[in-house]
């Protein structure tokens, strides 16, 4: 059975607009990685009903952390993403997937 956590992520990156996907050099597209992973890290503190300082109490991250990972100020680490996954019961899937180039 297909984790929760896991459907989220896919129902939620299937809303990534692709088109902001950019011709870099030759056949290689960049993309902002760390926008998505902050639009997953507040969707999912939302849908988890948490508010920034809850979240933290309960992932040991302090209320600035989380507010800077939101905003993009910073780039959450591997560490700071599994325990905001775990204070709200999901589990961290990393995987490298195929792109949607559209012209």
């Amino acid at each position: 059975m297909m984790d929760d956590f896991q459907r989220y992520l896919d129902m939620k990156l299937t809303k990534v607009d692709f088109q902001a996907i950019t011709r870099v050099d030759g056949e290689v597209y960049e993309y902002d990685v760390y926008k998505e992973i902050r639009e997953l890290v507040v969707r999912t503190r939302d849908h988890a009903g948490f508010t920034q300082k809850q979240l933290a109490e309960r992932c040991g991250l302090t209320q600035a952390n989380i507010s800077n990972i939101e905003k993009g100020v910073t780039k959450p680490t591997i560490d700071s993403l599994k325990k905001i996954a775990d204070a709200t019961g999901k589990r961290l899937i990393i995987e490298f997937g195929d792109r949607e180039v559209m012209f």
